[in-house]
């Protein structure tokens, strides 16, 4: 009986040919990710309030911090059915302005010799939201604060990471408590997006 041979083995070199081969034509299928908003997004829609976020005015040494705030506020705003995003102030209806008054970063607790060993960053800044068609202020706040508490880390790269990501958390709490004081006062008088109260305060 005649015994029929094996096939020869793959040459490890062509199978790496071929795994390269298709990662690249994967890579090139113009993949997107579907948790980031394209610029498409933005655009003024029919029946919404259009809002431009102006980049704060930074008083501090925290450089950066006023785009993190910024960002946080397009984040929060584009979640609502209210709002548009308007991509130049000329095509807004609104403007959101504002300015971050300070950045202090001190001692929250101490340990061995007194040394901190938790912070806590305190903000505090002053915003505004006024009507481009008359001038009205429409939501205003001065004076404002918040504050997030963070480790100091075993080292000077860990504590400037923990600081960073204590300032993401409190742009993302200063933006979310504008948007909710603006989602509450729209949904109030659905439909009429001129009609908001004259003058709102945020509150902390």
């Amino acid at each position: 009986m005649k015994k029929t041979k094996p096939p020869p083995s793959q040459n490890p070199s062509i199978l790496l040919a071929l795994m390269l081969a298709l990662m690249l034509s994967l890579s090139a299928c113009g993949y997107s990710n579907p948790y980031v908003q394209s610029d498409d997004s933005e655009g003024v829609k029919q029946g919404t309030a259009s809002i431009f976020v102006d980049m704060w005015q930074n008083k501090t040494s925290e450089l950066g911090f006023q785009s993190e705030v910024k960002q946080s506020l397009v984040r929060w705003l584009k979640k609502s059915p209210h709002f548009s995003m308007a991509r130049t102030p000329e095509q807004a209806d609104y403007i959101l302005s504002g300015v971050i008054e300070s950045v202090h970063i001190p001692g929250l607790s101490y340990g061995t010799f007194d040394r901190a060993v938790e912070l806590r960053a305190e903000i505090t800044y002053s915003v505004e939201v006024k009507n481009t068609k008359t001038g009205e202020i429409l939501l205003k706040r001065k004076d404002g604060d918040w504050y997030e508490s963070f480790r100091v880390g075993k080292d000077a790269a860990a504590l400037e990471m923990n600081k960073r990501e204590a300032l993401r958390e409190v742009a993302d709490n200063i933006a979310e408590n504008i948007y909710v004081n603006l989602f509450n006062k729209f949904s109030a008088k659905k439909g009429a997006k001129t009609d908001i109260p004259e003058e709102i305060n945020v509150d902390h």
